[in-house]
């Protein structure tokens, strides 16, 4: 328990210094854009309408850029007949134009009373210092209208999710339109972040020629109470010197199903006027609960993982890590609550690689073990199916079904006597590599050599449900392949051999058995004994392979045997029923 709580504490801890990092906090911002997919299809500010400056206008004036100001005097005048509430131009009026055309606009302002213009920031970077200058409208006409600053700061990927901080006496273009509209004064929590609360291109919008004449164009109390926003929305700049393009991106850029995938200045101030006038903007959690839910998640992430199950363990994480974000998403949409989203994942993740490293380094130490205690004596295909899943066979001791096969050569010890020991090493590592070989191609375990002797066996590391079947095989082969062996020796001038073997069947202790330092796996018990005894009773019969009643009637469908009776084995009270194995049993005709 105190080892997962150790390491989901470093886990949450990293993810967390991670999304301090630029890389983590731009990811962080991402995650903050995908919170605003389902507001794809959320309804428009009501209380909000835009004018724009559009190509339909420019064709339908036939006027060039910059306009009269006489025109947008009119355009006051229509827009405060059809009952607009606000009316906030995001065009900078910094410069004088003709003095009758100022003069037009200022009475304008003056009689309406509801007007917000912009104003804005100008920067100029140079090697040596950056240099800001505010650039306002011309004192004659915010004489008679609130202004606001219309610039915005943009985040490193290009897009635009903050509100500019103002300082002391500063105000904000949409803020003073929300002050106006509401008649009070608008309080913006301090790194507030706009709630875009609908794609680009939702906000009721009507061409400036249109409002111009309202009557004719559109239906009647179109502006009535509303807050209407003046703004350019070309696709290209009216001024071909000068690049005066107002569009921006936003966290629907990469989202957007419309082909509206930037948002123009006016309608990002309306977003931002909507967030002032109903107290909707997003809030990002502070550091310390920010470090709180990294913890709490590592740690969570941690034991998900207390019995280490690679694709259980991924499910979990899956399900986990998405019952996360859908909390973070219910925060952020009905508290406005931005809490950390992609970068809180790693805490789930982390803890995942961990564990799966350590699980894998584990296993691969265990199958180094295994690898080491059993390749002399295990087939290929049964160590690679012990390796595949260590965890099926128990190192020490247990009891289990094996059938036990001993082999000897018969009249070995007088053979050895009489030729060189060269002699006898040579035609002896024959035989036991034939032998082996078949053993093992049968699926057997070999225990040990003992002399001239081999003795194997089936089920053993692992299950083995056709063990007798394996075994009797195994035995006949190997009897098969002694009548090629004797031809070989009898052109080395060898002497020819002959071989007895016996098999039984039945519960054995099998396991590594010894000391710590020096062990052997092999399988012990009264089975073992009865296996022994029947490879010595060929003698007795003058046969090749002796079966016990135990391994037949598991084969017996499936061999030739020949009954031998009962005989009286060394150390059991009762007899023992055997059987010559002959061969397989032919199949049956298809």
């Amino acid at each position: 328990m105190l080892q997962h709580c150790g390491v989901g504490l470093f886990c949450g801890t990293a993810a967390l210094l991670f999304s301090l990092t630029p890389i983590g906090a731009l990811l962080e911002l991402k995650g903050y854009d995908l919170l605003h997919i389902p507001r794809g299809s959320a309804h428009p500010p009501q209380e909000i309408v835009l004018v724009a400056i559009d190509e339909p206008s420019f064709a339908e004036l036939q006027k060039q850029w910059p306009w009269p100001r006489s025109l947008h005097a009119e355009l006051i005048h229509a827009l405060n007949s059809s009952g607009a509430a606000v009316i906030g131009f995001d065009i900078l009026f910094s410069e004088p134009s003709r003095e009758d055309e100022d003069e037009a606009f200022a009475d304008a302002l003056k009689n309406a009373g509801n007007i917000v213009l912009a104003s804005d920031i100008s920067t100029s970077d140079n090697s040596r210092y950056q240099q800001e200058m505010l650039i306002e409208p011309l004192p004659e006409f915010s004489r008679y209208a609130r202004t606001g600053l219309v610039t915005v700061p943009i985040d490193k990927d290009f897009v635009l999710r903050r509100l500019l901080t103002v300082r002391p006496g500063e105000h904000l273009f949409a803020e003073q339109i929300a002050a106006l509209y509401l008649k009070k004064t608008v309080s913006i929590p301090e790194h507030a972040y706009i709630s875009y609360v609908s794609p680009p291109g939702s906000v009721p919008t009507v061409s400036y020629y249109q409002a111009l004449d309202p009557a004719a164009f559109l239906p009647p109390g179109f502006f009535k109470g509303k807050i209407v926003i003046v703004g350019r929305a070309t696709t290209a700049s009216p001024e071909p010197q000068k690049n005066l393009v107002d569009y921006f991106a936003t966290p629907f850029l990469f989202l957007s199903s419309t082909k509206n995938r930037l948002m123009s200045g006016m309608e990002l101030h309306a977003m931002i006027t909507d967030n002032m006038v109903n107290g909707q903007f997003i809030t990002a959690v502070g550091l310390f609960r920010k470090s709180l839910i990294f913890m709490l998640c590592g740690i969570a992430g941690s034991f998900l993982h207390l019995r280490w199950r690679p694709i259980g363990g991924a499910v979990t994480t899956g399900i986990v890590s998405s019952l996360y974000l859908a909390a973070a998403y219910a925060s952020f949409a009905h508290y406005r609550l931005w809490a950390p989203t992609l970068t809180v994942v790693f805490a789930f993740l982390l803890p995942y690689g961990i564990f799966g490293v350590v699980a894998y380094v584990q296993s691969e130490r265990k199958k180094r073990e295994i690898r080491k205690a059993f390749s002399h004596y295990l087939s290929p295909a049964v160590l690679e199916s012990v390796l595949s899943d260590p965890d099926n066979i128990k190192l020490g001791g247990e009891k289990v079904v094996a059938t036990v096969l001993f082999t000897d050569i018969a009249g070995f010890t007088t053979m050895s006597e009489q030729l060189p020991p060269e002699v006898i090493s040579s035609l002896l590592n024959t035989y036991m590599s034939a032998m082996t070989s078949i053993i093992l191609r049968h699926k057997g375990t070999i225990d040990k050599f003992i002399g001239d002797a081999i003795m194997s066996f089936w089920g053993a590391p692992l299950p083995d449900h056709d063990q007798e079947l394996n075994a009797c095989c195994a035995a006949l082969d190997m009897q098969e392949r002694l009548i090629t062996l004797r031809r070989e020796f009898r052109e080395k001038k060898l002497p020819e051999i002959s071989v007895r073997i016996g098999i039984n069947t039945g519960p054995v202790i099998a396991g590594n058995m010894g000391s710590e330092d020096l062990f052997d796996y092999t399988v012990l018990g009264d089975t073992v004994n009865l296996a022994s005894r029947l490879e010595s009773a060929n003698k007795q019969f003058g046969t090749g392979i002796l079966i016990s009643s135990s391994t037949y009637w598991a084969v017996a469908d499936k061999v030739e045997v020949r009954p031998l009776g009962n005989i009286s084995v060394k150390g059991k009270v009762e007899q023992i029923a055997v059987y010559e194995l002959l061969s397989l049993r032919d199949p049956a005709p298809g």
